[in-house]
């Protein structure tokens, strides 16, 4: 099986936005996707940037809040 690496995308920072994410912004094969800075457990995916930065913002991540 294989298995394919995350590669983050340059230049994604906006103005006021950025500041206050808690996740991390992918572009995977068409696929955009956010997962947590920490540990990398995926809080969202989707075929549109802002839509996935919506998701992402609402979730927190299950695996850094029951080591936690």
């Amino acid at each position: 099986m294989h298995q394919q690496q995350l590669i983050p995308v340059p230049g994604l920072t906006r103005v006021g936005l950025d500041d206050a994410r808690t996740f991390a912004l992918y572009l995977d094969c068409g696929t955009w996707r956010a997962s947590c800075p920490g540990c990398g457990f995926e809080l969202a995916e989707g075929r549109h940037q802002d839509r996935v930065e919506r998701k992402a913002a609402r979730r927190s991540c299950l695996v850094c809040v029951d080591v936690a």
